[in-house]
């Protein structure tokens, strides 16, 4: 997986209100991460880890 396109994209659709694509970009780069995957270079581990929380909470509701 390329993280940081993942965490992009995922910030693409929140700013488009696409809160089911939002979402499974969330769930995918959460288990990449717990999985030892990479974090995206070019952002601090806490700024990607806020964000997806951030993102997975507003998208609690959505059924993937």
């Amino acid at each position: 997986m390329d993280s940081t396109n993942c965490y992009l994209d995922m910030f693409a659709v929140m700013n488009d209100s696409d809160l089911e694509a939002a979402r499974e970009l969330a769930l995918s780069l959460r288990d990449w991460l717990e999985n030892d995957g990479c974090y995206p270079p070019d952002y601090s581990e806490e700024e990607v880890r806020e964000y997806l929380g951030h993102v997975l909470r507003r998208t609690a509701c959505v059924r993937v």
